[in-house]
């Protein structure tokens, strides 16, 4: 019990108080104070992982081990609230039974005991477990605990040394001291972690008040005051885009009811947001969280909303709140231990989640014409994109209204002033490009009825050249579903295998628009290609020049990267395996990789370039105390525009690619679908005008 329900349960800092926040809610507290000594914890987390890396490698303890590491008992977390407390007999009875249900009605047998000791609140608690939660990151919890009116505090300790070992848990002894003598008005909990385990102390406060701000909503601070180190945990001010339904907001969710087909309602309130575009969520907080008396019941998730829906990728940037209160009302326990999922064996929680999930798809349909009602100002006020519709404006008949109708779907996907419209925009435009030969021609003083003639043929030209621009980009689809698979190979064991950092290495170098989306004609750094890039590479020792090596000397997968329409930038791209973070260091290597070929191209071909770099891997999570990691995420929140490398996780990598590419090939397979059905009526209508011809002849 003590290592499903405990160690494996809350191996975070952050779940295990969530728990003890949470009880302290029940016990009708008004105030949290949480005191994590974070400096003490960091030096000592160094000191003792180095000891256990060191009986690691001289065999003296299982590698794995080292994430329970404890740390010197004199290094401690607090918690205190001040909450009704616990006599002696609250705690046999109530506190140290294990499994204990916190709302059963002795009397009659039925979990009806649903408010608080005065009535004042919804309890959360259910199943008598949070108490386990002390295990998850330390070894000993210490309980001091006191009830109003009495003039003593009962003290008691919990040690998973003691528990562990016991051939009988009946048998183990759990002595108890008291304090005498003190004011009748006090009253409260104040536990006391020690022993902390190295791993599941490793966050900074800000990630651990995340953590406790995910996990309750609606609770006010002058209901409930949660403090980390005297710093007040207040709710989130979000800020969206757009919101579904119209008028719905955090503070004030709309109501709706879940019908469960001959069970019964289901009142709800709920909200789905988008966040501003370039700030998307990390993908750990999308989708919906569902709540149940201000605390979180499931989630965040998506459930099953499919992703290949018009407007997908706005799921990247949407969260939905959802409050099923009634959900955890009654006598059945809908709500799994863990409290990320619900029990989807029955029919009110599967009525639930497909409520939540056509919320989403109907918010995220709403978000899609949000936005394609407003492209329309948006290309107007962006100099890129007016500037790239004036090109389109050349054009004639259906090859310009097929450019407008791909130019304004990547102004709708994107928004006319990011980045990736700038790079994709006039590329699309350019697929559809007979209208230069229009241009040309006029600029050259054609005739007008010649550059009729003219104009209907390079009709049927664009229609072509879509056609090709389809077939192109539907070969990227491929690259596409290829980069899919080798990153889920690489999140599981396949790592541990060399060839599938080779197949990464490959694929990235033959298909290089997967790393920037104009790079169509390229040069790598094979030798047949480029001379150039062949020259850096041997002056780097990277890629193909580096094939006598042995594996032990071979320098990391990187390789040299040029375009026939930009002789003048070369890029630098630097692969690491996704199965460890990337860190500064590999920064660094990237900054040294480009110095050089910015000497070696002044020195020996004599004449400057710009050197772009790209650090592809795994991102660091953002919740790591790890200091190469963390300078690194530091470096990459304040990098710009103009900054001459890009970091850049696999899976944002292929986040883009399908972004960039999905909404183009849709829009060209519509439009040829309705060119092939317009020529067919222009067929028909002209078959029809020949036949009304030829009876109006025989009739006369």
């Amino acid at each position: 019990m003590l290592e499903a329900l405990g160690i494996n349960m809350y191996a975070t800092i952050g779940k295990c108080l969530v728990e003890f926040v949470a009880n302290a809610y029940d016990s009708e507290a008004r105030q949290v104070e949480i005191t994590i000594p974070t400096d003490e914890i960091h030096e000592a987390r160094v000191a003792a992982k180095a000891a256990a890396k060191k009986e690691v490698a001289e065999n003296q303890r299982d590698p794995f081990t080292i994430l329970l590491t404890p740390l010197p008992e004199n290094i401690s977390i607090v918690i205190s609230d001040d909450g009704h407390g616990m006599s002696p007999a609250d705690v046999e009875q109530k506190f140290l039974p294990i499994n204990r249900k916190r709302r059963l009605d002795v009397q009659t047998g039925a979990e009806t005991i649903l408010k608080s000791e005065t009535g004042v609140r919804n309890v959360m608690g259910r199943k008598g477990l949070g108490k386990l939660a002390g295990f998850g990151a330390a070894t000993k919890v210490v309980i001091r605990t006191k009830r109003k009116g009495e003039t003593f505090a009962t003290t008691f300790i919990l040690d998973d040394s003691t528990i562990r070992h016991a051939e009988d848990l009946g048998s183990v002894d759990i002595p108890a001291s008291y304090e005498d003598n003190l004011p009748s008005e006090d009253h409260g909990t104040k536990i006391t972690l020690t022993g902390l385990k190295a791993d599941a102390v490793r966050f900074s406060t800000d990630t651990i008040g995340n953590t406790i701000r995910q996990a309750f909503f609606g609770i006010e601070p002058d209901e409930l005051a949660i403090k980390i180190n005297h710093v007040l945990v207040e709710a989130e001010v979000a800020e969206y885009d757009f919101v579904y339904p119209a008028g719905a907001s955090l503070a004030n969710l709309a109501d709706d009811v879940v019908n469960v087909e001959d069970v019964t309602t289901l009142p709800v309130k709920y909200m789905v947001g988008f966040r501003p575009r370039g700030k998307h969520l990390p993908t750990s907080q999308r989708g919906a969280r569902i709540y149940c008396n201000d605390r979180l019941a499931a989630g965040p998730s998506l459930f099953g909303l499919p992703t290949g829906m018009h407007n997908f990728h706005s799921q990247s940037y949407m969260e939905c709140v959802v409050r099923a209160d009634d959900l955890d009302r009654h006598g059945i326990d809908l709500v799994n231990t863990n409290r990320t999922q619900l029990r989807e064996d029955n029919e009110i929680v599967r009525a639930l989640i497909t409520f939540v999930e056509e919320a989403m798809k109907k918010a995220l349909a709403a978000h899609a014409k949000w936005k394609e009602d407003k492209v329309d100002d948006d290309i107007e006020r962006s100099k890129t994109a007016r500037s790239v519709m004036r090109f389109t404006d050349a054009l004639e008949g259906r090859a310009k209204t097929s450019a407008k109708k791909l130019i304004r779907a990547l102004a709708v996907e994107h928004g006319a002033d990011s980045e990736e419209f700038a790079e994709l925009a006039p590329l699309v435009a350019q697929s559809v490009n007979a209208g230069e030969v229009l241009i040309r021609l006029s600029e050259l003083g054609h005739d007008p009825k010649s550059l009729q003639i003219i104009a209907l043929n390079l009709v049927e030209l664009a229609d072509i050249e879509k056609s090709d621009a389809l077939k192109n980009y539907r070969g990227k689809r491929n690259g596409i579903n290829a980069l899919l698979k080798l990153i889920e190979d690489g999140e599981g064991e396949f790592w541990k295998t060399k060839g599938i950092e080779n197949r990464l290495h490959g694929l990235l170098k033959d298909q290089p628009w997967l790393i920037k989306p104009e790079y169509s004609r390229y040069l790598t750094s094979d030798a047949n290609l480029s001379r150039v890039s062949t020259a850096i590479a041997a002056h780097l020792g990277i890629d193909e020049q580096v094939k006598a090596m042995d594996d032990a000397k071979r320098p990391d997968l990187v390789f040299v990267m040029s375009d026939t329409g930009a002789p003048h930038q070369i890029n630098i791209v630097e692969l690491k395996s996704p199965s460890l973070p990337l860190m500064n260091a590999h920064l660094s290597q990237l900054e040294g990789y480009m110095a050089k070929v910015e000497e070696y191209c002044l020195m020996e071909l004599h004449r400057r370039v710009h050197v772009q770099g790209y650090l592809i891997g795994s991102m660091p999570d953002t919740k790591t105390t790890n200091d190469d990691e963390r300078l690194l995420l530091n470096r990459v929140g304040k990098a710009g525009p103009d900054t001459a490398w890009k970091v850049v996780g696999l899976r944002s990598l292929l986040e883009g690619a399908q972004v960039a590419h999905a909404s183009v090939i849709e829009s060209l397979e519509i439009d040829i679908r309705r060119g092939l059905a317009d020529d067919e009526e222009e067929v028909t209508a002209s078959a029809a005008e020949q036949e009304s011809v030829q009876t109006v002849t025989t009739l006369q």
